[in-house]
């Protein structure tokens, strides 16, 4: 069973920490960078903390697996660091971000970048959604550096009904009388198309021109290998979609945006292709910009390469996606290669780690912009908000990125702008019938789940079979 430690005085003791896995399969293969993808994976996980009077409140997270064994790494390298950490009531953010400090020098010899920050970030994110609920707040509201991370209701318990104390008339921050606190809208992009195999450059054009009609302004698409194709395309957008938007490009802000997820090996073939698509070449004077922005042309690690390619192009660079390094983004910028600094808030460790870090890009005069996961990265960058990413979000969901059937809640999108939820914590939950936590850690875990749909496989770390690590050198 779950352990169930209970603690003195106004604290949640963390209890256990559970992973769950689930496949869904993509109805056409999507080429990404260098990648053939046919399915998405995911890992949720989910953080159980107790309160003194046994009130127990749940704070989750997830991520694309990107087919790494993320359970077992958040499971053996991250959560016996966490399991039996307190969060103080009356400071729930500073027991995260201990938590982070003792994951991180606690998995140092194998991790501080690739897998297990991600793993490190899994958990932060879902430690940050308890602490939202504990403290009564949302995480945008905790993050605040001019609030006080004070609660102004009760911790509330999960499936309890929740009144957003940033909602109720008449009162401020702190109880008080100052009015109600209302989050401001955050700029958002959408991922509107992919070249996939067979469809031609107007289908493609069309769909995107679509999404613009709904109000989008900032749209994405992949870069496809067939040049042919990315020239027509291009030339369609370019001549079409600003009338659509009744927006020219503008670096960062509107337009279109070319993702091209590493998939070229150096500067030289970038600037081939690119060449080859008509846009090779900076814009004329007083012309914008042929994009909003290039994402990702070559690894991060080739500053020098990026670099090159934004001097002999002119083009807006947009580089983070994946990184878990922040010091692969810091030579990014000092080669002038980073004209929109992007986060991706798990790979770079979680919420403790990517606010700072949007923050100094901010103070900086950088445009910011998240990786995927729009329920987290929405509580971001404070009143100026931080670019938040999302996939089309129907009902009956998109054929590039099945995501968002994953969770229920979240931000609220409108007209090419997300709004961060009011209710404690992060504001979403991911769906049961993706993911399941309900198992006995005493138990193995179940097999892979199905290639062909929904499935999981649940496992978990508690108090009863986990000791903190980091703190026995104390005892």
């Amino acid at each position: 069973m779950t352990g169930r430690a209970m603690s003195p005085g106004g604290i949640a003791r963390v209890t256990d920490v559970r992973t769950s896995t689930t496949v869904v399969a993509l109805p056409q293969p999507l080429q990404l960078g260098a990648m053939t993808v046919t399915r998405r994976e995911y890992v949720g996980v989910q953080v159980r903390a107790v309160l003194p009077d046994g009130t127990e409140i749940t704070g989750v997270s997830y991520a694309l697996t990107r087919e790494a064994p993320m359970a077992e790494i958040v499971e053996r390298l991250v959560a016996p660091h966490v399991v039996g950490r307190d969060l103080p009531v009356d400071d729930p953010a500073a027991g995260v971000r201990a938590a982070w400090d003792a994951a991180l020098r606690g998995s140092a010899i194998v991790g501080r970048v690739g897998l297990v920050r991600r793993a490190i970030g899994l958990v932060d994110v879902a430690l940050w959604d308890v602490a939202g609920k504990v403290a009564g707040v949302p995480v945008w509201r905790l993050l605040e550096p001019a609030v006080p991370p004070v609660p102004v209701v009760p911790p509330v318990p999960d499936g309890a009904a929740q009144v957003p104390p940033s909602a109720r008339p008449g009162q401020g921050p702190s109880g008080d009388p100052a009015g109600p606190v209302v989050p401001a809208p955050r700029p958002a992009i959408l991922v509107a198309a992919y070249p996939t195999p067979g469809r031609t450059a107007r289908a493609v054009a069309d769909e995107v021109l679509d999404r613009a009609r709904e109000g989008w302004s900032l749209l994405k698409i992949s870069r496809s290998p067939d040049r042919d194709l990315m020239r027509d395309l291009l030339a369609i957008l370019r001549a079409e979609l600003p009338g659509v938007t009744g927006r020219e490009s503008e670096p960062g802000r509107s337009g279109l945006v070319v993702d091209v997820g590493f998939g070229w090996r150096d500067a030289d073939e970038a600037l081939a292709d690119l060449d080859a698509w008509g846009i090779g070449a900076p814009a004329p004077a007083g012309e914008p910009p042929a994009l909003a922005w290039l994402e990702d042309p070559v690894l991060p690690e080739d500053a020098a390469g990026a670099a090159r390619i934004r001097e002999a192009t002119g083009l807006p660079l947009a580089i983070g996606d994946e990184v878990t390094d922040p010091e692969v983004l810091a030579r990014l910028d000092a080669l002038g290669a980073l004209d929109v600094a992007r986060v991706d808030v798990v790979g770079i460790g979680g919420i403790t780690a990517a606010e700072p870090l949007v923050r100094s890009w901010q103070d900086a005069g950088l445009v910011t912009s998240s990786h995927v996961y729009p329920e987290v990265s929405v509580h971001l960058g404070g009143a100026a908000g931080i670019g938040v990413e999302t996939f089309e979000r129907s009902p009956q969901g998109n054929p590039y990125d099945p995501a968002p059937l994953l969770v229920e809640g979240g931000p609220e999108f409108s007209s090419g702008t997300a709004l961060p939820p009011e209710a404690p914590g992060l504001g979403f939950a991911l769906s049961p019938s993706y993911f399941s936590f309900e198992s006995d850690p005493s138990l193995p875990s179940m097999g892979l789940a199905s290639e062909t749909g929904p499935g999981t496989t649940p496992t978990a770390c508690s108090t009863d079979d986990n000791r903190m690590l980091d703190d026995q050198e104390d005892r």
